[in-house]
C-alpha cells in the first residue's frame, strides 16, 4: 500500500479524536448517585456546573476534528479494498461513506441538542416552574429538532457498521472475523442493555458505548493497513534501500 505509513498516523490520529469524544460525553453524561431519568430528562442536571457543559462541547469539537483525518482515511481505505467493478461493494462504500459524513455532522449536533436541554432544565429549575410544566417545557424545545437528530444518529451508527461487517465477514478486511462485532451499531446494543441495570457506574459508562464501538473500528481498519501488501513502488524502493 502507498503512503501506510501516512495512513496509519492519519487513523491513528482519528482514534485519539473518538478517545476525546468518549470523554466529553462523560464529561457531560455521568450524573452519578441519585439519578432519575424521565423521558429526556435528568434529575440531577441542576447539580451540574455549567463548565462541565462548556468543557464538553470544547472537548466535543476537538474531538470530532481529529476523527475526521481518520475516518477520511478510512474512506479511502475501503475504496481501495473494494472490487473497483463490483456493484455491491461500490454500494457499501457509498453508504459507509455517507455514514462517516453523517457521523461527523450529528455527533456535534447530538451533543449540541442535549447540553442545550440539560441548561434549559438547569436555569427552568430555579423559576417558579414545577415538576410536569418543568419537563414539558424543556423536552417540548427538544422535540422541534428530534427527528434530524435521531434520523443522523441512526445514519451514522448503521451506515458504517453495516458496510464494516461486510467487508470483515466476506474477508476483504484483514482482520479476524471475531472483528465483525467491532462496530457502533453492537455496542449501540451492548450499551442499551447496560442502562437496563440499577448500578449508576454502569449506566453512566455506557453513555459513551457507541463511541467505543467507533473506536474499536477505527483500530479494525488500521489493523488492516498494517498488513497490507507494499504497492509496486513502496517495494522497489525498498530493494533501492
Amino acid at each position: 500500500m502507498r503512503n501506510r505509513g501516512r495512513v496509519i498516523k492519519n487513523m491513528l490520529m482519528g482514534m485519539v479524536g473518538v478517545c476525546i469524544c468518549i470523554a466529553a460525553t462523560w464529561v457531560s453524561s455521568l450524573y452519578g448517585k441519585g439519578n432519575v431519568t424521565n423521558g429526556y430528562i435528568q434529575s440531577n442536571w441542576p447539580k451540574m456546573s455549567f463548565f462541565r457543559f462548556e468543557l464538553s462541547i470544547i472537548m466535543s469539537s476537538i474531538g470530532i476534528t481529529l476523527y475526521y483525518v481518520g475516518i477520511n482515511e478510512y474512506i479511502k481505505v475501503l475504496k481501495t479494498t473494494r472490487r473497483r467493478r463490483g456493484y455491491f461493494d461500490n454500494r457499501m462504500t457509498k453508504l459507509f461513506e455517507i455514514g462517516a459524513i453523517a457521523g461527523l455532522i450529528s455527533y456535534l449536533f447530538i451533543q449540541g441538542c442535549f447540553i442545550m436541554m440539560a441548561l434549559t432544565y438547569k436555569q427552568l429549575y430555579t423559576t417558579s416552574l414545577m415538576g410536569a410544566d418543568l419537563i414539558s417545557v424543556t423536552e417540548g424545545t427538544f422535540y422541534y429538532v428530534a427527528i434530524p437528530v435521531f434520523a443522523f444518529y441512526v445514519i451514522s451508527v448503521a451506515a458504517v457498521s453495516i458496510p464494516y461487517m461486510y467487508y470483515t465477514y466476506i474477508g476483504r478486511l484483514k482482520i479476524p472475523k471475531l472483528f465483525i462485532l467491532f462496530n457502533p451499531l453492537v455496542f449501540l446494543g451492548i450499551g442499551e442493555l447496560l442502562k437496563l441495570t440499577k448500578n449508576h457506574y454502569v449506566i453512566d459508562f455506557a453513555s459513551a458505548s457507541v463511541l467505543f464501538g467507533f473506536l474499536l473500528m477505527m483500530a479494525a481498519g488500521t489493523i488492516h493497513v498494517s498488513k497490507m501488501p507494499d504497492d509496486k513502488r513502496e517495494r522497489r524502493r525498498r530493494v533501492d534501500d
